[in-house]
Formats: structure tokens, C-alpha cells, sequence
């Protein structure tokens, strides 16, 4: 790699870094990505060994991508050896590879929804308990997950996720009541995992962690695999996270990449204090900064600059353009949504028809999909092809986890959940009688073979049916896409018949995908983990896409309307950010805690940084209205009297060019109501 002729000097600056920990602050479009790329590619070719440099990063894809574009750049087979993954596959890995040492050997990973099935049996089972609580299981699981990630204690969670962080009297009388019974749900739910031999994607961080900060042994063990460690998108790790990378201060050097001012993942457990504060909690460190921005013009970083200058907090660079001056932002103001709607639409066609622009060099930001369902309507009315950010995850369809239901309990035959969901997918065979089946299976603990208790269990031509399927996949267990191809075809008659209603048109065509997925893993307990984590990475992953109905298979260009929090990695030609207003930018709830607030303002800068060459900015002239009146209502129901608060405030007239939409724009009056019309049409695999 030719460090000089690719990199820019503070980009050359942090690659050939010879100290021992550093932090590359890396502002948006400064490409933080080539520095990860070209560090891993330096290391090498000075002669550190692949094997011993591990990348981590939140996406499958990204680590694959940097690991790809890292041996593309060096001599074929030197950098054959690295390793990229995520955080919880790289645990997965570790697990597999020393299960002795983190004691987790035979267990199953389990998925979102297999979580909540869990939750929901141990709900059932504790009735009297949990019909106390006004709390639904997938709150359970979410209060659970917060409080690891975050490392806060039961009261604290609850607070943040069940009264959104109130502190008034009644909620601390309600948190008090209900913290008994919470506790105890949560305990069985544990308890329940332990015995199914189930891992949760927060307990392969907690296994790991735990075990290193305890055991001596086990940092010595790693330290003679590891020399190197390079993070991406540090500023979304959370405190369980960092709990996992702390130990590796002492066995090996942390290359970490990341920007504070582009961390906006706080309700998912991310804490920006871990690249805010990585100098003082690190020792024998040093932190670069990288300001080259070569993604936007300098009008679009102005705003976006002066955005960060506004804060209390020091985030301390200023972006700077690589590619110049360009258009000033268009700051719009809208008196509602459906007025903004339409004129969205006419700016999307006139890029189009009158400046050659294509569909897919605009990007829609807002701060939820809910509030986009005006645009979405006209968009179909006006026929204007577009994209939103959304549905299911491959692994986690409906279609695809029936099948996979069996290789899930001929990896692990403690799995409850995968038995129940394989026996009831044969005609006859409910979920009682899967219990007993299961039960019988559970309790003969390994002394009978599966295939012979599956015949004397189910009586019949079923029992040889399921017994004889179940002998084959597990005859096969080193060929995980052999194993595939066996229980589709004593399966796909049976599938084709409970998915009858999209079966060829969404459903058939998933299982030759699923096919060479399985034949990309050495192992089914590999695939059962590592594909699982793959495709269903709960932390920042690249969203699946959904479809209008005029944006199909065969029809590539389109608008992608998007919630900003799914936007990062994202640019376009024309970004357009809805809905920059008071009670939106900062939230209704975020006026009376000073994080809530300055997080909204990085989001809101995340959000502007995305476009490259034409920004425009939305607001209601209402809310607009009301904070010149000094009447933005707080969640605590007080009025506030403080404009500053809204972050476009006091924007210099020389940074925007404002725009207002007359009233006489009454297209909205065509616009369908959104009860009018079907918006439910996108991609979905259930």
C-alpha cells in the first residue's frame, strides 16, 4: 500500500503510529474507514502476524469489507489470516474456540425472538407474579439487556425504560412496588436459560468479560493470540463493551476509530464517554484527530460545525471540505406535514426531470417512520419510487426458522424452543403434545437415541416420518449445507402448504440462500452461532430494506426514506431532514436532562453530515411560532421559557437560505388521508 499517495497527513499521522494504545477521532466523511483499513494493512507489511490482529466492529458486513479491502491491498495469501467480526461473533468465537476456559461449551445462541418465547414461558409459569405487572415480556427483556449493557442497577432501568427517567414521587412509589416482582421474573428467566443451555447475545459479552477481568490465566492465554486490536465506531460501544476491551489494555495495543460527536445510540446502551474520556481511561495512550472531510462542501460542514460550537460540551474539531464551496443549505419552513409532503415530492421530480438527477441521489431523513407516512402516501400517489429502512432479518423469517428448528436440536437436544417449533410443524402435533414428546426426549438424558424415542413417542407413519428425518440431518452433521438440503426436502411440501399465500413469490426462493449460507460454515454448531449473529446482529446493523410497490426487484433507482438512527454510512447527493423543530430537535422528552438534550444535537448533526452537495432542512412554522412565544411544553407539563433550547435558534442568516411555502401551495388538499391508503406493502418475511 502507497501510505503517502492514499493517505493525508493526519490520516498517515495515526496509520504509522508506533506507540502503544491510540484513539483516531475521526469526524464524519474524514475516512475513518481507510485509516482502519490502511493501519491493518501497515501492521502487516512491517511484520506483524495476521492472526494475531482482530478487527471488531458492529456489522458482519463492515468487518468483512475491511478485511477484504485490507488483503486486497497486500501480496496474495499475507494477510490470509485476518480476522474481522463483530463484537458478540468474535465472543462466539472465542467461546467455540476455548470452551473449557469459558465453560459455555454445548450451549445455543438465541435469538430476539427466542428470548421472548423464553420470557413468555417463564411468564406462564410465575401467572401470579406477573399478572401484578402492567409490563409486556418484551419490556422484561429489554429492562433486562438495558441494565447489562449499561451496567445500571433494576430501579435505574426501570426508570429509563419503562417511566422515560422520571423522578417524581409517584414513580418512585410505582419502581418500588413493581421491583420485587421484576426481579424475580428476571432471576427465573436466567434460571431457565442455565438449564436449556441457552446464550443470549449479551451473556457471550458477559462470559468473556467476566472471565478475563477475573482470571489471570486467561489474559495470559489471550495475549499469546492477540498483538492487536483495532475498533471501529468506538463511539457506540457501550459499558458492557467496554468491560469486555478493558482487559486487553494490558494484553495487547488498542487501535480505536470513532467519533463522540456521531454517537447517538445512547437508548441502545451506547456511552459517547468512551471515546470522550478514552485519554484518561487509558493509559499510555494518545488521541489524533481527523478534520478532512471529503464527502460534503464546505456550506453543508459550516452548519454542521456550527451545530457542535452551540454545545457545552468540547467535542473540540472543526470539519474542513476537501471538495470546496458548494450551494448554501435551504433552511424550509412548512406550516404541515402534508404541505411539506408535496413539496418534497416536487423537489424529488424536478431533480429528476429538469437537473438529471437520479432517483436514488436523494435521501430523507426523520427522526421516526411513523412521522413519514404522509410523504410515503404521496410518493405512491405521485409514483415516485422509493426505499425505507425496516422488516425482518433473514435468519429470524418465519420459513426459515421452522426449518432451522430442526438443526437447532440436533446441535443442542436441550433446546425446548426448537423442539416445540419442530414437532408442531407436522400436521397432528400441537404444542401440548410437543411438551410431552419434548419431555419424554429430556428425561431419558442421552441413555436411548433421539430417532428411537421420536418413533415410540409419536405412534404411526409420523413417528418413522420425523424419526427417519431426524436419523438423516444427523448423519450428516459435518455437512452443514448437506444437512440443509435433507430437511428441505422432507420439509418444503409441509412449508409450502402453511405459507401458501407467498410462498413463490417471497418465501421459496429464501432456501437456496440458506443453503449457501450453511455451506460457507465448517461446522453446525458455527452455523447455529455464527450465522445466527450474522444475519440477526441486534447492535447498529445495516437495516433490511423494504420496498414500495413502485420500487421492485428490477427497478434499482429509487429514493431511500430513512430514520436518521439507521442513516450512518449513509450519503447522498440531496439530503433532505424533515422536520427540524422544537419538540422534535431536542424531543419533547428530552427538555429536562441535559444528555437527552446534547445527544438530540448529535443526532441532528449525524443527520446533516449525510449530505454531499444540496442540503435542505424542514420545520413547522407552528412549533417555530410557539418557541418565539415561549410556550414548548417539557414532559414534566411546565412551559419553558428558554429558546435557546431549539437548536436551529440564532442560526447566522449567512449559513442557510430560508424559504417559506405560501399558502397558496394547497396540492395537500389532494393527499390522501393515511388511513386511505395501503402503505404495508414492503418486504415482509412473516
Amino acid at each position: 500500500m502507497h501510505l503517502k499517495e492514499e493517505l493525508n497527513k493526519g490520516q498517515l499521522k495515526a496509520v504509522t503510529y508506533t506507540g502503544k494504545h491510540l484513539l483516531v477521532l475521526a469526524g464524519a466523511g474524514t475516512g475513518k474507514t481507510r485509516t482502519i483499513i490502511a493501519r491493518a494493512s501497515y501492521l502487516i507489511e512491517n511484520g506483524a502476524d495476521p492472526s494475531k490482529i482482530q478487527i471488531l466492529t458492529f456489522t458482519k458486513k463492515a468487518a468483512n469489507e475491511i478485511v477484504e479491502r485490507v488483503k486486497a491491498g497486500l501480496p496474495q495469501s499475507s494477510g490470509r489470516t485476518l480476522n474481522g467480526a463483530t463484537f458478540h461473533s468474535w465472543c462466539n468465537q472465542l467461546i467455540i474456540k476455548y470452551p473449557n476456559l469459558f465453560g459455555a461449551a454445548s450451549f445455543t445462541v438465541i435469538d430476539p425472538d427466542d428470548q421472548l418465547g423464553v420470557m413468555k414461558m417463564v411468564a406462564g409459569h410465575h401467572n401470579e407474579v406477573y399478572g401484578k405487572l402492567r409490563i409486556k415480556p418484551q419490556q422484561l427483556l429489554d429492562v433486562y439487556s438495558y441494565a447489562r449493557n449499561t451496567k445500571k442497577n433494576l430501579t435505574e432501568s426501570l426508570r429509563t425504560l419503562i417511566y422515560k427517567g422520571k423522578q417524581d414521587k409517584d414513580t418512585e412509589y410505582e419502581i418500588t412496588a413493581m421491583k420485587p416482582n421484576v426481579e424475580l421474573l428476571l432471576r427465573a428467566y436466567q434460571k431457565k436459560k442455565m438449564e436449556q443451555r441457552y446464550l443470549d447475545y449479551d451473556d457471550l459479552l458477559l462470559v468473556v468479560a467476566t472471565q478475563l477481568k477475573k482470571n489471570p490465566e486467561a489474559r495470559k492465554l489471550l495475549s499469546q493470540d492477540l498483538d492487536y486490536l483495532l475498533v471501529d465506531e468506538m463511539q457506540d460501544t457501550n459499558p458492557l463493551q467496554w468491560e469486555l476491551l478493558s482487559p486487553f489494555i494490558e494484553i495487547c495495543s488498542l487501535f480505536c476509530v470513532g467519533d463522540d460527536a456521531q454517537s447517538i445510540y445512547s437508548f441502545r446502551g451506547a456511552d459517547f464517554k468512551n471515546v470522550h474520556q478514552f485519554k484518561e481511561r487509558v493509559k499510555e495512550s494518545e488521541v489524533y484527530k481527523l478534520e478532512k472531510n471529503y464527502r460534503s462542501t464546505q456550506e453543508i460542514l459550516d452548519i454542521s460545525n456550527w451545530l457542535l460550537d452551540k454545545s457545552p460540551i468540547a467535542y473540540d474539531k472543526r470539519l474542513q471540505s476537501i471538495r470546496g464551496s458548494g450551494e448554501l443549505p435551504i433552511l424550509l419552513n412548512v406550516s404541515d406535514e402534508w404541505q411539506e409532503a408535496n413539496w418534497v415530492a416536487d423537489e424529488v421530480l424536478k431533480n429528476y426531470t429538469d437537473e438529471d438527477r437520479k432517483f436514488s441521489d436523494h435521501l430523507i431523513l426523520s427522526r421516526s417512520q411513523f412521522y413519514t407516512k404522509s410523504l410515503q402516501a404521496v410518493f405512491i400517489r405521485r409514483k415516485i419510487p422509493y426505499i425505507t429502512y425496516g422488516g425482518r432479518k433473514f435468519l429470524q423469517a418465519a420459513h426459515i426458522k421452522d426449518l432451522v428448528s430442526l438443526l437447532r436440536i440436533v446441535n443442542n437436544p436441550y433446546d425446548e424452543i426448537a423442539w416445540v417449533r419442530f414437532l408442531t410443524f407436522w400436521e397432528g402435533i400441537g404444542e401440548v403434545r410437543a411438551s410431552r414428546i419434548m419431555a419424554v426426549i429430556i428425561a431419558d438424558e442421552g441413555k436411548t437415541e433421539i430417532p428411537t424415542l421420536l418413533e415410540s413417542a409419536i405412534p404411526g407413519k409420523d413417528g418413522q416420518k420425523i424419526s427417519q428425518l431426524y436419523h438423516a440431518v444427523q448423519k450428516e452433521k459435518g455437512k452443514v449445507g448437506k444437512m440443509v438440503d435433507i430437511a428441505y426436502e422432507a420439509m418444503s411440501l409441509g412449508l409450502a402448504f402453511r405459507y401458501r399465500k407467498d410462498w413463490v413469490e417471497k418465501r421459496k426462493g429464501d432456501f437456496p440462500v440458506l443453503k449457501l449460507l450453511a455451506d460457507s460454515y465448517a461446522s453446525l454448531g458455527e452455523f447455529i452461532g455464527e450465522g445466527l449473529l450474522d444475519n440477526a446482529e441486534k447492535m447498529n446493523g445495516a437495516p433490511v430494506l423494504s420496498e414500495s410497490q413502485l420500487a421492485t426487484s428490477e427497478n434499482k433507482d429509487h429514493v431511500i426514506i430513512s430514520t436518521i438512527h439507521s442513516a450512518k454510512g449513509l450519503e447522498a447527493d440531496v439530503c433532505i431532514v424533515l422536520n427540524v423543530s422544537p419538540k422534535s430537535f431536542p424531543s419533547a422528552w428530552s427538555l429536562d436532562d441535559t444528555d437527552a438534550i446534547e445527544e438530540d444535537r448529535r443526532v441532528l448533526y449525524v443527520a446533516l453530515t449525510r449530505a454531499k452537495n444540496r442540503l435542505i432542512i424542514t420545520r413547522n412554522t407552528a412549533s417555530i411560532a410557539a418557541i418565539h412565544g415561549k410556550s414548548i411544553p417539557s414532559n414534566t407539563g411546565q412551559a419553558t421559557d428558554d429558546a435557546e433550547t431549539y437548536f436551529l435558534t440564532g442560526l447566522p442568516e449567512k449559513l442557510v437560505e430560508q424559504q417559506t411555502i405560501g399558502q397558496d401551495f394547497n396540492k395537500v388538499k389532494d393527499a390522501p388521508e393515511p388511513n386511505q391508503i395501503d402503505l404495508s406493502s414492503g418486504m415482509d418475511f412473516n
